[in-house]
């Protein structure tokens, strides 16, 4: 059914956007140019991608489910970017907290998402 293209279609290539975003939480918190590298580029993909479908979804004057999938997805997309700003902004200063926060983000920063997305779909 349509539930199924819009799952293939947009749900599964946006999930492996953020995937590879989130992937930073794993690089060294000094390798600033990597990390914003990885992110923007996973940033830019989502912009690029949310492009090609959008002539494929409906124009509603409210937020669908999709919809505000799609909005959080651009959040959970920036998220990474700026923890990677503020781990190299303190990084000097206190190494052992700026790995407890990375530490904790990669914990539950998808765990968030995954409970988000859920409520999206699940709760309506």
């Amino acid at each position: 059914a349509a539930s199924d293209v819009y799952k293939r279609q947009v749900l599964i290539p946006i999930l492996l956007i953020l995937m590879v975003c989130w992937s930073v939480v794993w690089v060294d918190p000094k390798e600033l140019e990597a990390r914003l590298t990885i992110t923007i580029v996973c940033l830019l993909s989502l912009i690029a991608y949310n492009f090609v479908f959008a002539d494929d979804i409906p124009k509603l004057q409210y937020l669908t489910s999709l919809d505000k999938y799609i909005l959080l997805s651009y959040v959970f997309c920036c998220i990474p970017t700026f923890m990677s700003i503020w781990c190299s902004r303190f990084i000097k200063i206190s190494q052992a907290k700026v790995t407890r926060v990375n530490s904790k983000i990669r914990t539950f920063g998808g765990l968030i998402y995954l409970v988000l997305t859920m409520q999206i779909f699940l709760m309506k």
